[in-house]
């Protein structure tokens, strides 16, 4: 769906207009913890909606 360098362009932009420096190791550990929750998070809807549109067949 989305190239990982995109979607790394586009958050290190949106870190750095909120002041925080993208390269920081702090910085880069909480955007890899969040950005494993929100796979979690997609990967367990996308499932979801797998199962209805199964189901509608």
């Amino acid at each position: 769906m989305f190239e990982k360098a995109e979607i790394d362009t586009e958050l290190h932009a949106r870190l750095k207009a909120a002041g925080f420096n993208p390269l920081d190791p702090q910085v880069q550990a909480i955007n890899a913890v969040v950005s494993v929750y929100y796979a979690e998070k997609t990967s367990k809807v996308l499932q979801q909606v797998q199962e209805v549109l199964n189901r509608l067949t």
